[in-house]
Parts: structure tokens; C-alpha cells; sequence
């Protein structure tokens, strides 16, 4: 494989494993390939790369040593650095100038003719061998600006021919075409499965396609950012700190445009501990730039292409999200946490089944030398693929809701499709085996999507199940995501059981499954709760009981019960608390089937508060609770009959699948939820 990627792509590989362990870690690693190519032979190689480090170590700017290179050019007049060289235009002087971080000046003189030969350089700036002179004669606007760049050899490539890498592409299969592009990342596709492989190639994504809003939470060292931090220098990452309007879009004071502006890609890493100065304003402008990649900014308003990434970390149970997150977008920040701005997600990156990076991660064969990777992933952003394949296949609500996929689910899985396409197979060359695959996975990433947006607001968001029709075949595909059942959910009972009583909660603004155990045993009468069952759902416990011994006699219950009989209640739903008086129905029937030894139905659930007199009064968050019942597979839910009006307005597949029967009485209910011998 590697002899055959060194003869078609000659002089545009590396041996990846040639630039692990160098010693010289502040570089990215296009400088140090950069390097390594134009430097270092096959048969002298550690001989040459001794010198290559020697010369980045003595040509490279530590911080530390910022003023005292300053210094030695002053004195010497002449000196050559190794850094990254940015150019601006200032207008109101018509003049270029120059920054050089690594020696902390921001007016820099630079000849015309150097940025006309390197327009990169007013695009984020340029790596390189950057030759300065010092004269302090050099006054611009009554100001001494002594520094001036005389010459710059770049360390990236800027011209590249994309019709050829497209080409060449064809000699390839497509699963070694995944392993080049893994090498071609610094990784080893040995570490990882066919699945891994590409979850790792979606952080490509927002490099090849414009405008991709993108989240990927994931456990500590699996490398979130190492791609985007190595591979390209179109992308910024912000990491922590602070993130502001102006740094991100647009300087008011200055006219500067951002980050947004002139990047391919900005990554928020560490998004939970990113600094917002003002958190409403900056989501207020970019869920406008995430709908419409447009911002505005006082009176400007600008049209930009970088795609977005938010990255952070996430607690993981095994392979999954810890169960303590109710929706996976918990992690972020809380003004994040809002329907408008998730919905303007594209793509959630389940980021916990990449691979943790070890020693053993990194790649030991050749792969694309990354400045040349880093501008053919630029020049894709201007391709469009997927126009040509739109007639072979239909996007699709595998589930048949009502509702459908809205104008955003059919975005998000195209522009992640898109970029996947550029990213396989940028000659278009495709079967409709893999191009059911492609956009299986492009919907599994929008599908995680909505499935948080419907957790979230369950009345706003149906539960969709994305999928796609191959026009060819009619084939229907849909994704299977893990996670989504990762939260312990209470199953029904396999069959009716004597005391075992299925009820509805709410915790916060959702719904869930209460499974309540009733057993009677010898005693003197009481009613014994169990567990972490709290104040009011005790009170109801009480009405019940109080319910129970007046009226024994028309329940059917023996006389002799408060002398030998204690009953037990046990709510068996863990993660939330057991409060409430909506459960107060479904004590009163567990209770009397213990004292009976009558079954109760298992695919009945019900929920309501009751008095003392044995009427069942209205609960709150009734849509919540149905809800929750038809995720269950309830087949029928006994209802406080004024609650019935609120649950009729839910989708009509839930009512269609979930039989509301309204209740006045415990009697009523007792009649309907226990079956006789």
C-alpha cells in the first residue's frame, strides 16, 4: 500500500511516523513535514532530520525569548526566524503591515511584491522562514517602525491541482482510500474499526464543506481537536479564554473582520469553560450566521463560509453517555441549551466511540503530506457532489409521523452528506451501497440531533426517524443510534402481577414510567412505604389507605385485614425523586390487588390524584406523561377524565397507538385495571 501511494501521489507523501517524537512539538505539523520532505532523504534520513530539528530549534521564537530576539536584530541589524507571518491592509494608510506573533509586533513593513507573491498571508497568515531587518529610520506616521521583512520562504504549498488528486482517486478502493486519509490524519486506521474510521473522518466535515454547524462531546484524550489543531491552518481553534463579537465576527472600532470571516472553520474547544462576554449577544448573532451564514454587526452585515464546531467533554457509563444526562446536550453551556440555536446543529459527532489517542494511535505509514492535505480540503469546499447523485435516492421519515423532516433535518443531513462525498469520493464514482452509507451516517448525526430537540421539547419536536429510499431498489435505510436508549427505562411487566402497578411522573419537563410494587404481608393493618417515596407522594399513600378502609367492604377486601395484613409500597424508578400526588391512583390499585390477589394489566399505565371519598382529581404535565407511556409501549392510559381535552392535542400517531380512557373514580378504575379469575 505505501509503494503504490508513493508512485501515484509522488512527492505529495510522507512517512507519517517521521514526525512523532521530534522533539519540536510547538510546530504544526505541516512545518515539520514541510521540513522533512524538502530536507531529508531515505538513506540519510535521521542524519538529515538532526539537522532539521537543530535549525527549528535555533530559528523558532520561544516566548520567553521574545525580547532578547528582538534585541539581537536591532543590534545585528539582520536576522532570520521561523514563525507564522500574517499581513493585513490598513486602508486609511493604503499600506500592508505585518504581524509576527512570536515577536509580539503588529507593524511589521512588508514589500507589495511578497504579499502579491503569497496572498495567503492576508488569510490567516503563512508559516515560514521569515528574513528581518531592523532601521530606525523606518517612520510612518510620526512613528519609529524600525522591523521589516525583506524575504519569506513559505513552508505550505499554495498551489495544488485538485482535477489530479480527484483523478487519482480512482486508483484506489475505497477501503484503502479510508486508510490513506487516516495516515493522512497522523493516525493509524490499525487502532480502528470501519465505523471508528469514519466517525474520525466526520471531524473533516466543516474543512471540505461550507457552513457546517457541527458538536462533538466526547471523553478527555480522544483527540477532539488534534485534527483541527495539526491538519489545517484554515481553521482557528478557540480554547477557553474568552470569545467575543468582535474577535468572532466583527470589530466595531476597527472594521476587522473576525474569525468567522476569514477561517474555514472556527472550533470552540472546551466550550463549557469559553469565557462568553455577553452570552446573549453572541447567540443572538450566531443562530442568525448558523441559518443563513450571514452576520451583522452595527450597520454591516456580511456573508461568511466558515463552518462551526463545538467541542467539550462528556462523562461516559461504558461505551455511552453516562445516564445522568437527560439530553445529550447537557454538557454545554446553559445559554446554549436553547431550542433555537440546537436545532441549527447539522451534526452531533458521537465523539465517546473514537478511540482514546495512546502511543500506539499514531500513524507508522505514509499518508498525504499535510499542507498539501490542508489545501485539498480547502479547494473541496468548492465542489458540489452531490447534485449529480440527489435523483438516486429520497430523504425520508422512516417512521411516517405526521410532522415529517422540516427544511432544517433536510439541510443538515446535506451539507454532512456533501462533505462526506468530497471527502470518500470526490470523483463521484459511488455505488448505491455506498451512497447508502454515507447518508445512513449523515442521518444518525441529524438524528441524535432531534432526538435531544424532542427530549427537550416534546410538544415542539416529534421522535422522527430520519432514513433514505434508493430510488433504484426502493431500499428504505434508517440509522440505529446506541445512545438513545442509554437511560435506564423501567419495562413493563412481562405479565399481569398481583401489586405491580405502572404509573406516570414528570421530572422537570419530561416524562417517565413509575413502577410501583405492592406486597401484602402479615402485620396489624399499616401501610408501609418504602424506599425514597417523599412528602406528598406519602400523603397520597395515606388517602389511599384511608380510601381503602371505608370502603373494604365494597372492594370486596376481608374484614380481618387491619388485624393481619401490612402492605408494602415500593416506587422502583430510579434517577428521580418519588414525589408528587399524581401517582395517587396507582397506590390505590396496587394496594387493593395486594389485599385481593387480583393481577393487574401490564400494558395498562395511569395516573391521577385522589381524596379520601375516592373521586380522581387532574395532574399536571399530562401530555408529558402520555408521552412517556407511548415511548414505554403502553397500549392504555387511564386519565383524569378533565385532563382528557389537554391530551387529545398530541400527534396523532401517539393517539393513534395509545388508547386514553378518562377515569372520576377509583371504583372505575379498579373495574378497568384488574382482571378477575
Amino acid at each position: 500500500m505505501n509503494d503504490k501511494l508513493k508512485e501515484i501521489f509522488r512527492g505529495k507523501v510522507v512517512n507519517k511516523s517521521h514526525t512523532i517524537n521530534t522533539g519540536v512539538d510547538e510546530f504544526p505539523r505541516y512545518v515539520l513535514e514541510y521540513l522533512i520532505d524538502n530536507y531529508c532523504a531515505e538513506e540519510t534520513f535521521h542524519e538529515d532530520m538532526e539537522k532539521v530539528v537543530r535549525r527549528l530549534k535555533d530559528s523558532f521564537v520561544y516566548g520567553a525569548e521574545t525580547e532578547k530576539i528582538r534585541h539581537y536584530i536591532r543590534e545585528n541589524r539582520r536576522h532570520s526566524v521561523i514563525a507564522n507571518l500574517e499581513v493585513r491592509l490598513v486602508e486609511t494608510e493604503d499600506k500592508y503591515w505585518a504581524s509576527i506573533a512570536a515577536l509580539n509586533e503588529n507593524f511589521v513593513n512588508i514589500p507589495e511584491g511578497i504579499v502579491r507573491q503569497y496572498p495567503m498571508l492576508l488569510a490567516g497568515g503563512m508559516w515560514g522562514t521569515i528574513e528581518l531587518t531592523y532601521d530606525e529610520t523606518e517612520v510612518h506616521n510620526k512613528k519609529i517602525r524600525p522591523f521589516k521583512v525583506t524575504a519569506f520562504t513559505p513552508f505550505q504549498v499554495s498551489v495544488i491541482n485538485l482535477d489530479e488528486y480527484i483523478e487519482k482517486r480512482k486508483e484506489f478502493s475505497t477501503d484503502e482510500w479510508i486508510d490513506i486519509l487516516i495516515n493522512s490524519c497522523g493516525l493509524s486506521p490499525d487502532t480502528m474499526s470501519r465505523r471508528q474510521k469514519l466517525l474520525y473522518l466526520c471531524r473533516c466535515i466543516p474543512l471540505v464543506e461550507t457552513n457546517v454547524n457541527m458538536v462533538e462531546l466526547a471523553p478527555r484524550e480522544t483527540g477532539k481537536t488534534y485534527l483541527y489543531r495539526n491538519i489545517s491552518y484554515y481553521a482557528h481553534v478557540l480554547s477557553g479564554g474568552k470569545a467575543t463579537p468582535a474577535q468572532l465576527f466583527i470589530n466595531l472600532n476597527t472594521g476587522k473582520i473576525g474569525e468567522v470571516g476569514t477561517r474555514d472553520a472556527v472550533v470552540f474547544d472546551e466550550i463549557a469553560n469559553t469565557d462568553f462576554t455577553d452570552p446573549k449577544a453572541f447567540v443572538s448573532i450566531m443562530q442568525g450566521y448558523m441559518q443563513d451564514a450571514k452576520f451583522s454587526r452595527g450597520k454591516k452585515e456580511m456573508l461568511a463560509f466558515a463552518s462551526l464546531v463545538f467541542v467539550g467533554n462528556l462523562d461516559v457509563q461504558g461505551n455511552l453517555p453516562h445516564e445522568k444526562y437527560y439530553h445529550l446536550f447537557e454538557p454545554l453551556p446553559d445559554f446554549l441549551q436553547v431550542i433555537a440555536f440546537l436545532d441549527r446543529v447539522h451534526a452531533y459527532l458521537p465523539g465517546w466511540e473514537i478511540p482514546k489517542l495512546t502511543p500506539h494511535s499514531y500513524s507508522q505509514d505514509y499518508g498525504f503530506i499535510t499542507d498539501f492535505f490542508c489545501e485539498i480540503m480547502h479547494e473541496l469546499r468548492r465542489i458540489d457532489l452531490l447534485s449529480s447523485l440527489r435523483s438516486r435516492f429520497a430523504l425520508i421519515d422512516v417512521a411516517r409521523t405526521s410532522q415529517g423532516l422540516s427544511g432544517r433535518d433536510q439541510r443538515a443531513i446535506m451539507k454532512t452528506a456533501s462533505g462526506l462525498l468530497k471527502i470518500l469520493y470526490p470523483d463521484g464514482r459511488i455505488t448505491d451501497e455506498e451512497l447508502a452509507e454515507t447518508l445512513q451516517l449523515s442521518c444518525e448525526l441529524r438524528q441524535r440531533v432531534r432526538e435531544q430537540l424532542h427530549l427537550i421539547a416534546p410538544g415542539e419536536y416529534d421522535r422522527l426517524k430520519l432514513g433514505i429510499r434508493i430510488t433504484a431498489t426502493g431500499q428504505e435505510v434508517a440509522p440505529v443510534l446506541p445512545d438513545a436508549d442509554r437511560v435506564q427505562k423501567v419495562a413493563l411487566p412481562e405479565q399481569p402481577s398481583v401489586g405491580e402497578v405502572i404509573g406516570l411522573a414528570v421530572d422537570g419537563d419530561h416524562g417517565c414510567i413509575l413502577h410501583f410494587e405492592m406486597q401484602a404481608t402479615k402485620g396489624s393493618g399499616r401501610i408501609v412505604p418504602l424506599g425514597s417515596i417523599q412528602r406528598v407522594m406519602r400523603e397520597s399513600i395515606e388517602a389511599a389507605a384511608q380510601y381503602i378502609k371505608a370502603k373494604y367492604e365494597d372492594l370486596g377486601i376481608a374484614a380481618d385485614w387491619r388485624q393481619n395484613y401490612d402492605v408494602a409500597v415500593l416506587a422502583t424508578f430510579m434517577g428521580i425523586p418519588k414525589e408528587g400526588s399524581s401517582a395517587g391512583v396507582t397506590i390505590a390499585v396496587g394496594i387493593v390487588s395486594a389485599l385481593k390477589g387480583m393481577p393487574v394489566r401490564n400494558d395498562l399505565a395511569m395516573t391521577g390524584e385522589i381524596t379520601i371519598m375516592g373521586k380522581v382529581l387532574p395532574v399536571s404535565g399530562i401530555q408529558q406523561k402520555i408521552r412517556a407511556a407511548f415511548d414505554a409501549g403502553v397500549k392504555e392510559v387511564l386519565l383524569p377524565a378533565d385532563n382528557l381535552k389537554d391530551a387529545q392535542v398530541l400527534p396523532a400517531y401517539i393517539l393513534d397507538a395509545v388508547k386514553l380512557t378518562p377515569i372520576e373514580s377509583i371504583a372505575q378504575v379498579l373495574e378497568l385495571a384488574l382482571i378477575k379469575a
